[in-house]
């Protein structure tokens, strides 16, 4: 079976995680990015679904998932990634782009319909 890894440091996504339940991935929900790239280099996942967050207080970065990212694309670039963003931090996503590499980006509200489309059509261009 496919492993999804769902990193889920902010909100709360229950129809989201038991949408990607019933996808067909084996789906990790981890709640802390440490663990989450920790999960990425044992387990190798093919597709990674995150939060994109913004916090003033980052001094080096831009968001959350840099780090994430940055291990991806250097270890795991077979990975696929989507980004979940709030509308608010759009600036600053786009601003990691410039850097980073995703596969597809969903605006909140983000419907199981929508994830659940994106994940079907970027396990299709694994295959």
């Amino acid at each position: 079976m496919k492993k999804l890894l769902f990193v889920n440091e902010y909100g709360l996504y229950p129809e989201l995680v038991k949408a990607l339940q019933s996808s067909g991935y084996a789906v990790t929900v981890e709640h802390m990015m440490r663990k989450a790239i920790k999960f990425i280099q044992r387990q190798n996942p093919e597709l990674v679904v995150a939060e994109f967050w913004h916090d003033s207080q980052f001094r080096d970065r831009v968001g959350n998932i840099e780090s994430m990212l940055a291990q991806i694309e250097g270890k795991h670039a077979q990975t696929k990634t989507i980004v979940i963003c709030d509308p608010r931090w759009k600036e600053y996503l786009d601003k990691m782009l410039v850097a980073y590499e995703v596969d597809a980006v969903l605006m909140q509200p983000v419907t199981p319909e929508a994830l659940l489309a994106e994940v079907e059509r970027l396990g299709r261009s694994r295959e």
